[in-house]
């Protein structure tokens, strides 16, 4: 195994372990709901990227990081039980 696929693999499985023993089993649908949200609302800006909705480079990267830095609240609020 290259070193490459090694270290992809150590990490595939930190966050795998980290994500289970942060989500518990009550709070699985509130996670894989904010997940699919937040993979719709990536696709949208990608979208509209190539469609000429967002005309620049800097104005994607700014929508990207508003709906990251709305999954990261998602996420907490959803460790934090609210």
């Amino acid at each position: 195994m290259s070193s490459f696929n090694e270290a992809y693999n150590n990490d595939k499985q930190y966050k795998e372990s980290l994500i289970s023993s942060t989500i518990t089993p009550d709070k699985q649908e509130a996670y894989t709901n904010a997940v699919d949200y937040t993979i719709d609302d990536l696709i949208g800006v990608m979208e509209a990227y190539k469609h000429g909705s967002i005309t620049s480079e800097n104005e994607a990267q700014e929508q990207i990081r508003i709906f990251l830095e709305e999954y990261t609240v998602k996420l907490l609020n959803i460790t934090r039980g609210k």
